[in-house]
């Protein structure tokens, strides 16, 4: 058996004559019966009236109060930060950090030039210059025609003469007087042997002092020749000695710029390696900068989101009320039911 009330909890209908329930409304049934009625009327109690009363009214009052536009800023500005690290970055971009540039400017114009390494300041290794006489062994004064020489065949040969006048020719006078004869034989002939031998003894020096002359002038030219090879093979020996220093101070230096030129190229590759690394720490600072610079924009984004929501808060507050005041009477507390039966039987 089902009794009336679990047919009623599971919404069975029984007919108008059953109490039933309807649109949330407790319908009472006139019985077994006919023509009886009932009505049941829900009402809001005494006690609440004024407050269903204040809910009317501050429910008209926010329907009348217009659109309030929240004034304040709701988006943080960029900061002072943000923007010195833009420009930074920006500078970067367009122009390039200085390091970087210096080296890209370096490797550029190697290549361009075609020489990949730093030149040898010093040169490198020549012959020093050529084996040359630095001077001569000098020339005898002396040397060469004697201009006394004649002068001197002249004074000899006048002493000879003035010896022959002075001494002979008076002697072969005397004796062609003695004879009583100018033309004796014998005087003529010794007055001619006496010439004669005048004109060889002038003959004869003359020669001899021409010899003498010409010897010497022998002996003085190859003196000269032999000072002249002397001068020669020293100031040879004076030039290969400073071929040899000139080519030993060219390998010198040519040893030291070589070493410059290296320590030179080490260095620089080593600059050209560092100037990626100064660029990227540039970049970093930048970057941490931005960083930095964002924090304090979205520190402030914070604090204009707070205060939109305190705003949010603020305009929201009267409906939160009014909701509150509209529980009461949702939850049933402000409801009131009264049921009314007429006519017919059980």
């Amino acid at each position: 058996m089902i009794s009336r009330r679990e047919m009623y909890a599971m919404g069975e209908p029984f007919g108008e004559s059953c109490t039933r329930v309807e649109a949330g409304r407790l319908i009472c049934g006139s019985g077994g019966g006919g023509g009886g009625k009932s009505t049941t009327t829900t009402e809001i109690p005494k006690e609440l009236k004024p407050l269903a009363t204040a809910y009317a009214n501050r429910a008209m009052q926010i329907a009348n109060t217009p659109y309030q536009s929240y004034g304040g800023q709701q988006v943080a500005d960029i900061n002072g930060f943000q923007n010195s690290a833009t420009t930074r970055l920006g500078q970067m971009l367009n122009y390039g950090d200085p390091s970087m540039n210096a080296a890209r400017n370096t490797v550029t114009s190697s290549l361009n030039s075609g020489q990949a390494a730093t030149q040898n300041p010093y040169g490198y290794i020549t012959n020093g210059g050529s084996n040359q006489s630095v001077g001569n062994g000098g020339v005898n004064a002396y040397a060469g025609q004697n201009p006394y020489l004649q002068q001197n065949i002249d004074a000899a040969m006048g002493d000879i003469t003035r010896n022959y006048n002075n001494a002979v020719a008076p002697g072969l006078t005397t004796q062609m007087v003695s004879s009583g004869s100018f033309g004796n034989t014998g005087a003529q002939a010794a007055t001619q042997n006496a010439l004669n031998d005048l004109t060889k003894n002038l003959a004869n020096t003359a020669s001899g002092m021409r010899m003498q002359d010409y010897g010497t002038q022998q002996q003085l030219a190859e003196n000269q020749i032999n000072r002249n090879m002397g001068t020669n093979q020293f100031n040879a020996n004076l030039a290969e000695n400073q071929l040899n220093r000139n080519l030993q101070t060219n390998q010198f230096n040519a040893g030291i710029g070589q070493d410059y030129a290296s320590r030179n190229d080490a260095l620089r590759g080593q600059m050209l390696g560092l100037a990626p690394g100064y660029e990227n720490q540039q970049l970093n600072v930048a970057n941490n900068f931005m960083n930095a610079a964002n924090m304090y924009q979205e520190n402030q984004q914070q604090k204009l989101d707070a205060n939109y929501q305190n705003w949010l808060d603020q305009q929201n507050d009267p409906y939160k009320k009014l909701a509150a005041m509209a529980g009461v009477f949702g939850s049933g507390l402000g409801q009131q039911t009264t049921t009314k039966s007429s006519g017919g039987g059980k």
